[in-house]
């Protein structure tokens, strides 16, 4: 026995540690790919909640601002004030005096009551021209500024935020309002319209103190390398820089909320150090089961070594003895595991070698003798061939049309006979064959039997079938068929295509067979040969198709006692004999 370059052993511990080493590297990506996104996404949906509950809050407060600009807009005494006010003044001042007093009254108290002082610093209604205005103050450092209303209309976003539509946010800006200091405010402006002709008749201002807003944002815990974004409008972005919002865009992977009454934008930028701590914990566990799974395939090649190695070595032995001829069993071999089963099966397939080789010498010889009985059929009939034209001459001076007829029959079929020993030809050639046969059976019995062909196409008459396949069929369903019943009959041969199988039915309408006759005629225990065509029957005939086209294909056979049979060729539509 030659020595291996890699032994069975080596080969069982690369395998083993190579496996157990992609599995661990399966298990580590796979690992760490799920733990990331696990992570990441329970971070995302902490932030969310975080911000949700933030933002909820912010948006609480701005819709309690809102509702009080829209109460300001819709209520009557209000509106009444702003479209009278001026000429109350100009015609009574008194009058003028009295009715923003009762109209003071009325928003202040309304102020105090719906708990919007403690987000709006200041709240201010105003006429068109600013000359007459209503101001209610949350108190506190909050302080009532000479000229204010024209001080507010004179400021850098009073028309951009008045000739909005709905409401209009620019973000933090400077308090118009204050001359020193750094005090940020949200605005809110707004037009008061006639109920009845839908014309300015004043305006709204109210500030909300950014402070308001961070206040809220300091209780919202943020690592160093987390950030906090409000984006009121597009374009006006602010960053909470740990005591005020100054403008920046956002960046990062950010989580956002849209707050469903302001329509501001709360992003969230998460912790990416926060992140990589958890993820190198993990990292700690992933490598570890790592290292679990190495040791795991090193124990497992150890163990595979023992158990496999020496029995393999066995079996190979045995081969060898096989491929020298030995074989006879080995039941060293039979282990009672699955590597003796595999010995078993030697065993076995060395029992079996033999028998399938004189199987394979049988069949062989068996097909010989097929193709010598084919050939002892067709013995050189050149005389009776030369005779039976003599006969056909004579027959037609005579005038006598059947002998002509029968003689010209014979003498086609003893002249395809005589031309070798080709074993295809085309469905068209082999019609004619048993049209000149069944010519001769039809003068034999006087008329009484009648064939007639039924091809689906014509192109099929081209197809290749085995010479002299169809007449020996043919010959059975008269004589065993047709001839038995003692009455007229008909044969009828139809060809067609079913999938890529050529399919050709011969049928007569004689006495049948049984189930037993049917498997008797298949496996060639029932001698259905004439003088004429001897040793060519169904059975040889069946061995032909298998011979030349495979064993899928051949005759198979249906029949029902005094009614019918049907002999049907399976065979394949497209056959080149130089593949076979």
């Amino acid at each position: 026995m030659r020595t291996k370059k890699h032994t069975l052993r080596n080969k069982i511990i690369i395998w083993a540690l190579g496996f157990a080493l992609i599995l661990a590297l399966a298990v580590a990506a796979a690992s760490f790919s799920l733990s990331f996104r696990y992570l990441k996404r329970n971070q995302h949906q902490s932030a969310m909640t975080n911000i949700q509950l933030l933002g909820s809050e912010i948006d609480d407060e701005i819709k309690t601002a809102m509702t009080f600009t829209n109460w300001i807009c819709l209520d009557t005494t209000l509106g009444g004030y702003l479209q009278n006010v001026e000429n109350y003044y100009n015609t009574n001042e008194q009058a003028g005096r009295r009715l923003s007093v009762t109209t003071w009254d009325h928003l202040n108290n309304e102020y105090n009551i719906v708990g919007i002082r403690d987000i709006v610093n200041r709240v201010i209604v105003s006429t068109p021209s600013g000359d007459q205005y209503l101001q209610s103050l949350s108190g506190g450092d909050t302080q009532s500024v000479a000229d204010i209303s024209h001080k507010i209309m004179e400021s850098e976003h009073f028309s951009e935020l008045l000739n909005g539509k709905g409401y209009t946010w620019i973000g933090p800006i400077q308090n118009p309002l204050m001359k020193s200091g750094n005090e940020l405010i949200i605005p809110i402006i707004k037009s008061v319209q006639s109920a009845s002709s839908y014309e300015m008749i004043g305006w709204i201002y109210m500030d909300i103190p950014v402070s308001r807003l961070t206040s809220k944002i300091k209780s919202f815990n943020m690592e160093e390398d987390e950030a906090l974004f409000i984006t009121f409008s597009e374009g006006n972005t602010f960053k909470f820089d740990g005591e005020n919002l100054v403008r920046a865009d956002k960046q990062g992977d950010v989580i956002s909320y849209i707050l469903p009454n302001s329509g501001w934008e709360i992003s969230y930028l998460p912790s990416a150090k926060a992140l990589q701590n958890r993820m190198n914990y993990y990292g700690l566990v992933i490598f570890m089961i790592v290292q679990i799974i190495v040791l795991a395939g090193a124990l497992l090649s150890v163990i595979l070594h023992k158990t496999i190695t020496g029995p393999v070595s066995q079996i190979v032995d045995r081969l060898d003895l096989i491929g020298a001829g030995d074989f006879s069993r080995d039941e060293k071999i039979e282990w009672d595991n699955e590597l003796g089963d595999i010995g078993t099966g030697i065993n076995n397939l060395a029992a079996n070698v033999s028998a399938l080789m004189e199987k394979r010498l049988l069949d062989e010889k068996a097909k010989q003798d097929l193709e010598y009985r084919v050939l002892q059929s067709q013995i050189n009939p050149h005389f009776l061939y030369n005779t039976l034209n003599t006969i056909k001459w004579m027959a037609t001076i005579q005038g006598s049309d059947g002998i002509a007829d029968m003689s010209t029959a014979l003498s086609r079929l003893m002249k395809n006979i005589a031309k070798g020993t080709e074993n295809l030809i085309t469905l068209r050639d082999e019609f004619a064959l048993v049209d000149d046969y069944f010519t001769i059976m039809k003068y034999r019995y006087g008329g009484t039997i009648s064939l007639e062909y039924i091809t689906d196409d014509e192109a099929l008459l081209d197809k290749k079938i085995n010479r002299f396949s169809l007449q020996p069929i043919v010959e059975n369903a008269i004589f065993h068929g047709i001839e038995p019943k003692g009455t007229s009959g008909k044969i009828v041969i139809h060809t067609y295509q079913k999938e890529d199988k050529l399919i050709i039915e011969v049928t007569d309408n004689g006495v049948g067979m049984s189930e037993e006759a049917i498997k008797s005629v298949l496996n060639g225990e029932s001698n259905t040969s004439t003088e004429f065509f001897k040793q060519v029957g169904t059975y040889n005939v069946n061995q032909r198709i298998k011979y030349t086209f495979g064993e899928e294909y051949g005759i198979e056979i249906t029949s029902k006692l005094g009614e019918y049979t049907t002999m049907r060729f399976v065979l394949p539509m497209d056959y080149e004999e130089d593949k076979k």
